[in-house]
């Protein structure tokens, strides 16, 4: 878990935006370097937008190479309407910015349309399923898109590591939410059989 890191609700696009007006050009509260919408994004998927972050911070808070973190983000989002719309206003935004003063960007030249595609886990052997114990289950309803990534990474993270969490999401988004979730907070998924889901929370 990022040190200070604090729960958000999950946002609309409305409220996206808001938060790029609100925190471009903010310091990282790690490093103090200014923060573009790229890194706001992230910030505020990881929910820390209030103690946010730039892509090298938050990969070194998450123990992740920030090429893979930035990749795996940017896969993900591609996929959701509400940061696909934000992140394509805050890439519009650098681009005007740059010409009038060089930019602080670390995502340059990344567009969506050339991000990797969104990495397929192996299906975990029926052994591994077992490992680690059972600890908590959540009903998650229909709750989706950011309201799901959060509150799942909120309730992960008030496990000890090594236990597993036995989620029920019904949202149609789950099967694709939930693994890039994990892979961009380093929790395992062990099992996934829509709806129910088997996550084990990372190590210390």
């Amino acid at each position: 878990m990022i040190p200070g890191d604090t729960e958000e609700e999950a946002a609309p696009p409305s409220e996206l935006l808001r938060d790029l007006d609100r925190l471009t050009g903010s310091r990282c509260e790690a490093c103090a370097r200014e923060l573009c919408g790229h890194d706001v994004l992230l910030s505020v998927f990881l929910g820390v937008k209030n103690a946010p972050r730039c892509l090298s911070c938050l990969a070194k808070g998450l123990r992740q190479a920030g090429p893979d973190l930035r990749d795996e983000f940017v896969s993900f989002i591609q996929h959701r309407d509400c940061y696909r719309q934000a992140w394509q206003v805050a890439s519009e935004r650098e681009k005007q910015a740059a010409q009038t003063r060089d930019s602080w960007c670390r995502w340059t030249g990344l567009t969506l349309a050339s991000a990797p595609p969104p990495t397929v886990a192996k299906a975990p052997e029926p052994e591994e399923q077992t490992k680690g114990q059972l600890v908590a289950a959540w009903d998650a309803g229909t709750m989706g898109c950011g309201d799901l990534v959060l509150e799942l990474r909120r309730r992960l993270t008030s496990l000890p590591p090594g236990a597993v969490l036995e989620v029920t999401a019904c949202d149609p988004g789950a099967p694709e939410d939930l693994p890039a979730s994990c892979r961009l907070t380093g929790h395992r998924l062990l099992s996934s059989t829509h709806p129910r889901y088997l996550l084990q929370r990372k190590g210390p």
